[in-house]
């Protein structure tokens, strides 16, 4: 199975349920692994394996996040797919305010489809006709390192601008898992939003983390 990662279009986030719609792949766009998926090119794979399909974290397959109420492989822009989170499962819920986070903050996430390409344009072999689709998955955002994995991070290439996003993830309610995550990414953070070495690392709690560091 191969993996396609994409800075999706995230179309619409509905708390209450637990729903997200998302574009997971995009037609006639030339991606960065220099191929181009073509319209129809899901068609057959969401007809015959809809209900066989899953919604992972990292395409980790024991980390289930939640299941497609609807993939429609026909709109024209790519293929379209809603989400509905479990929200009763912490993982599934950090997630789901992962994804609400950059939304609301004008930030683009990432999903990542896996996959196997069955059939090519023999006239133009970056050109996908069809697809195998086993899952798509939602990227993590704030694990150390993950910055990276982030698009369109404009607001984020500073120092402030990350901490006054990771200020507002405290309007959510993450579990307390997510928010040691957060205090560890906080702390690997330098003035040029590297990762410092050990001895540089602040360690004072993240109560006073946020007012104390020097920038």
């Amino acid at each position: 199975m191969d993996f396609k990662q994409l800075s999706y279009k995230l179309e619409d986030v509905d708390e209450k349920k637990g729903i997200v719609r998302a574009f997971a792949n995009t037609y006639n766009e030339e991606d960065a692994d220099e191929e181009i998926s073509m319209p129809g090119s899901f068609n057959k794979t969401v007809k015959e394996n809809f209900k066989r399909l899953r919604v992972l974290k990292d395409h980790i397959p024991r980390i289930l996040i939640g299941v497609p109420l609807e993939i429609d492989p026909n709109h024209p822009f790519g293929l379209d797919t809603v989400t509905k989170f479990n929200m009763k499962k912490e993982s599934a819920r950090d997630m789901f305010y992962d994804v609400e986070l950059m939304h609301t903050n004008g930030l683009n996430a990432e999903l990542s489809i896996g996959h196997k390409v069955i059939k090519r344009d023999p006239r133009d072999r970056r050109k996908i006709l069809e697809y195998a689709l086993y899952e798509y998955s939602f990227l993590s955002s704030w694990g150390a390192n993950k910055l990276s994995t982030v698009q369109d991070i404009k607001s984020l290439k500073n120092k402030e601008g990350i901490i006054e996003l990771i200020q507002k993830s405290y309007d959510l309610p993450y579990s307390d898992t997510r928010l040691k995550q957060i205090e560890n990414l906080l702390i690997k953070i330098d003035t040029s939003g590297n990762e410092p070495s050990a001895d540089t690392l602040d360690l004072k709690p993240l109560s006073n983390l946020i007012n104390n560091l020097n920038f």
